[in-house]
């Protein structure tokens, strides 16, 4: 039974203390909030990633970054003529280049896969299946230059801070909830700039092309046969982190739009 006020006073509202709202709206602002504090700080440690990445000394990453290469002894011991061969064509890319950076390649003449990959410290990879879609010395160099591109711009440097960035966050959020979201959203970001770092290096790989050959022809081969061999629906761009391959084979033909002579593919590459 509520005491009587007393004679004069107002009569004070439910809600002075207390708002009234949906407990479900006060929770839909709370995890709005949430996620946005947490997109807020993937994209700031997304941003800090890709200022420092280019900043660490590269003999670092060679020194204590490279980690083990996963080339067997017996893939080796077969595959030094073809590693040889990537090598040099390499090296004579960057002939003219004033400060090249030590790069490995490496050849893995076992795997089917077309794939060609640029890691942390300064190693490339090349499979067997990627040489048997390029017809030409050109082809094959522009992949080459585009995988070296990726480490002369440090992309494997930034991607490992953002990965450590993210991983850090997400420990510091402790919930596994808040951790899954945080990969995902991290994710996001990589697949961002990743596909601005696939353009960078296509464009850095032109541009050694036309220094050594002195036209581009030839480059857009591998990505054509692979346009070929599989379709590639527009929407399928959101899921990639690399740009369409129609869109890659646009830019060339529009950047670097250079004909020429194209050099026989080293003989260790062709089919017997």
């Amino acid at each position: 039974m509520k005491t009587p006020l007393p004679s004069g006073n107002p009569q004070l509202p439910d809600t002075i203390n207390n708002q009234d709202t949906h407990p479900l709206a006060d929770f839909l602002w709370l995890a709005a909030g949430l996620l946005g504090t947490l997109v807020l700080l993937m994209l700031v440690l997304a941003v800090a990633a890709h200022w420092l990445g280019p900043r660490l000394p590269y003999q670092w990453e060679r020194q204590w970054l490279s980690g083990d290469t996963p080339v067997s002894s017996e893939a080796m011991a077969t595959a030094d003529e073809g590693q040889q061969a990537l090598q040099q064509l390499l090296d004579k890319l960057l002939q003219q280049e004033a400060e090249p950076l030590p790069v490995s390649v490496h050849w893995l003449p076992d795997e089917a896969l077309p794939n060609a990959f640029a890691t942390l410290g300064g190693h490339i990879f090349i499979t067997q299946g990627l040489v048997q879609q390029v017809s030409s010395e050109n082809a094959l160099a522009m992949v080459l230059a585009h995988e070296y591109a990726h480490i002369e711009q440090r992309h494997p440097a930034i991607l490992l801070l953002e990965q450590l960035s993210f991983m850090v966050l997400a420990t510091l959020m402790g919930s596994d909830v808040t951790g899954t979201l945080g990969q995902h959203t991290g994710m996001l970001t990589i697949m961002a700039f990743s596909r601005d770092m696939e353009r960078d290096a296509d464009a850095r790989a032109l541009q050694l092309l036309q220094q050594h050959y002195g036209h581009t022809g030839g480059a857009s081969e591998f990505f054509d046969n692979m346009l070929q061999q599989r379709d590639e629906p527009g929407w399928s761009a959101m899921f990639q982190t690399h740009p369409l391959t129609a869109e890659r084979i646009e830019r060339i033909a529009a950047t670097q739009p250079g004909s020429g002579a194209l050099t026989p593919l080293p003989a260790v590459f062709k089919a017997p």
